[in-house]
């Protein structure tokens, strides 16, 4: 009946729907942003959280327009500093990166003089009066500020979830293909993901349930490719398991000893799942033309000892691997805002204890020690190391006496 129901309202809708640019949620429309301001002051990591249960980001400023558009939203408050959706590495613009993933502040900033600074502090906020104004600095990230939360614009239409110009409607457990005839008859499919703050959205919106686990519109052909059934651009991959258990997508809405929440995992197509379907603002098209092919991302280079901070999600190996290693490596790990990181080891073959991984909590040998790795476990590696705030350093020694060992490789996730 509650599916009739949406189909009824959805007809009778699509005509009408509006191109008016709205925002949901209580959130107010500025500058063509979605912004919501928080009085209470809380810390970086409570801050986040709560933007994160609206499916949103800490405020990002990436033009001067956006920067003074916030100081004017909140300077009638009274309120003096902001938290902001940035968080630094190191003291160079090119390592401090926007919360939403989509790099760093190298783009644009409005630091003031001095910084970035990491050593005064990771997290960001953004000045209001005086001087200096809408300028950005270092703080430390257990300080209780304001802050304000943003979401993407959308516009009107009949949905149970209105996100980014698209609709979303959750439905009780069905196999997948069962649930993709579902979503068809709204003219829609199951869900795709394109960005970590759609990722973040899906998980928001079952945050009073719980489930261990949705199912997702997307089919995996191997560890670094995914088949959407809307047909849409493979651009944006949070799968953490890929096994021969089915190829069909999980998103994950618990963290657990396997799976690290709102992770992808594939399993078999058969077996019943609560799920989303998505469908475009306005009126789609239902026509039945068959989507556009999906187009492969470019593969996934792991990483070196040259490449720097790896930001999560992504893969680190032993150097030369899969061949036999010839040096030591060094690795920093981040992730965004209050995230954590989860690490995984898939494949671990060194020389005994004459090679051994350190893993830090932190960004530095000088960080508390989570663990020594000296596991020979090949291909049946099970160990995974979860840090307490958002850096991880891991330190790869190796040793001349190592023979044609192949080393390792490990993949790295956001967990929020």
């Amino acid at each position: 009946m509650k599916f009739i129901i949406y189909l009824f309202l959805f007809i009778a809708a699509c005509n009408a729907a509006s191109n008016n640019t709205i925002c949901t949620n209580g959130f107010s429309l500025i500058n063509n942003k979605c912004w919501k301001l928080f009085q209470e002051p809380a810390n970086h990591t409570m801050a986040e959280k709560t933007c994160t249960g609206y499916g949103g980001t800490l405020f990002m400023a990436k033009t001067a327009i956006d920067n003074r558009a916030v100081g004017n939203y909140v300077s009638s408050f009274g309120i003096d500093h902001i938290w902001m959706g940035v968080f630094c590495i190191g003291n160079s613009k090119s390592q401090c990166y926007f919360d939403n993933q989509v790099g760093s502040t190298a783009i644009y900033d409005n630091f003031a003089p001095g910084f970035p600074n990491s050593g005064t502090g990771r997290c960001v906020y953004y000045a209001v009066p005086g001087s200096p104004s809408g300028q950005w600095i270092n703080g430390d990230c257990m300080e209780q500020l304001p802050y304000v939360c943003e979401l993407p614009t959308t516009h009107s239409d009949i949905c149970d979830y209105n996100f980014n110009d698209h609709c979303y409607f959750r439905f009780n457990e069905l196999p997948f293909s069962t649930a993709q005839l579902q979503c068809q008859q709204l003219c829609g499919n199951l869900v795709s993901i394109h960005s970590a703050e759609e990722n973040r959205y899906i998980t928001s919106i079952y945050s009073q349930f719980s489930y261990d686990f949705i199912r997702i519109g997307g089919i995996a052909t191997s560890n670094d490719f995914v088949v959407w059934a809307d047909g849409s651009v493979m651009d944006y991959s949070n799968l953490e398991t890929f096994s021969t258990g089915g190829n069909c997508l999980k998103m994950s809405l618990k963290t657990t000893y396997s799976h690290s929440r709102g992770a992808w995992y594939t399993d078999d197509c058969s077996t019943l799942a609560h799920f989303v379907c998505k469908r475009p603002i306005g009126v789609p098209d239902c026509s039945g033309t068959p989507p556009p092919a999906t187009v492969a991302p470019p593969p996934i280079t792991p990483a070196t000892c040259t490449t720097g901070v790896h930001v999560a999600p992504g893969v680190i190996s032993s150097p030369n691997y899969p061949n036999a290693f010839r040096s030591g490596c060094a690795y920093t790990l981040t992730t965004y805002g209050s995230n954590k990181i989860r690490l995984t080891f898939n494949y671990v073959y060194t020389y005994s204890n004459a090679d051994p991984i350190d893993i830090y909590d932190g960004d530095s040998t000088d960080a508390p020690l989570i663990n020594t790795l000296y596991a020979t476990c090949g291909s049946s590696c099970t160990d995974y190391f979860t840090s307490t705030g958002n850096t991880m350093y891991v330190n790869f020694r190796y040793s001349s006496n190592s023979q044609n060992n192949i080393g390792f490789n490990a993949t790295f996730y956001s967990v929020f």
